[in-house]
């Protein structure tokens, strides 16, 4: 039976992995923090955690690392070279990846930990700064079981919830990109929506109020139900009706003088769904054109 994790290294201690790491530190774990500028360092070491002069330092005799970076080169620059995490880390020591990274970026590196015969946990989280620093992350978790299992602790140490996708580690990592894929599209999309309806003459408050209803009641999910499970048989508005909106969007948007850039992509989508003869189904089997887009279909 492996032993129970006791030494934690943190690395990187930006605005998130600052909040991970005083939450670990929380837990009970002994920590080891490094960070390329030191001074963010100060207040975890003023707490009692050690602090290493290089990635590799923090790596020895850690049970568990976990890397909260930038980017793929960050993550890659901390795990290779003589300095990097591989320097130190043992062959039974565990690497929480926190970042988010690129899917081919989850690949590299579990393919260095396992010719290194370390262990590799891809485990980007949902959240802003301060929801780390209140230790209510959401963890997106893949890897080997084993290693999942034995990392627990850390886990829930800095989240309020893990789901485990299983051992393909990229899998993580693509489900965080489709995450913040919806959350950048959704905050341009709320941005011209409000420019529209200030053009048009409507309260920001108001339109506020409506946004507020929509994503609390239960068209958005009903919608993700639909077409996660493609029920487009049961029409409660068809496509063509779908169609004469977006025409109404184009219409109304051009004599505002206010552009709804994404209305011109979704009639291009609905006339393409129309072409493929999906009119009797409902209006969000226009989604099925992604599908085919993606040679799914």
């Amino acid at each position: 039976m492996a032993a129970a994790i006791e030494r934690v290294a943190c690395i990187g201690l930006g605005r998130m992995g600052a909040g991970i790491a005083r939450n670990i530190q929380k837990g009970g774990f002994r920590l080891v923090v490094y960070n390329r500028t030191a001074a963010k360092a100060e207040p975890l070491v003023r707490a009692g955690a050690r602090l290493a002069g290089s990635a590799r330092e923090a790596a020895v005799g850690a049970d568990v690392v976990v890397t909260s970076l930038m980017d793929d080169r960050s993550v890659l620059d901390a795990l290779e070279g003589p300095d990097g995490i591989l320097a130190g880390l043992s062959r039974d020591g565990i690497h929480i990846g926190a970042s988010t990274v690129s899917p081919r970026c989850a690949r590299e590196v579990a393919a260095l930990h396992a010719a290194h015969g370390s262990c590799f946990v891809a485990a980007p989280v949902l959240g802003r700064p301060d929801v780390a620093e209140a230790g209510q992350l959401r963890a997106f978790v893949a890897g080997d079981p084993e290693a999942i299992a034995r990392c627990a602790p850390v886990l829930q140490a800095y989240t309020a919830g893990v789901l485990n996708l299983g051992p393909t580690h990229a899998v993580a990592n693509s489900l965080k990109l489709a995450v913040n894929y919806m959350l950048a599209v959704g905050i341009e999309l709320i941005g011209h929506v409000y420019a529209f309806a200030e053009k048009s003459g409507i309260d920001a408050d108001v339109m506020g109020q409506v946004m507020a209803a929509l994503f609390a009641g239960p068209a958005l999910p009903g919608y993700s139900d639909r077409i996660r499970t493609r029920a487009f048989d049961d029409a409660g508005f068809a496509l063509p009706g779908g169609l004469k909106d977006v025409d109404l969007f184009l219409e109304a948007s051009a004599e505002a003088r206010a552009p709804l850039p994404f209305a011109a992509i979704l009639r291009d989508r609905f006339v393409t769904a129309l072409a493929r003869g999906l009119e009797h189904k409902d209006w969000s089997a226009v989604t099925e054109i992604a599908r085919v887009n993606a040679g799914l279909a």
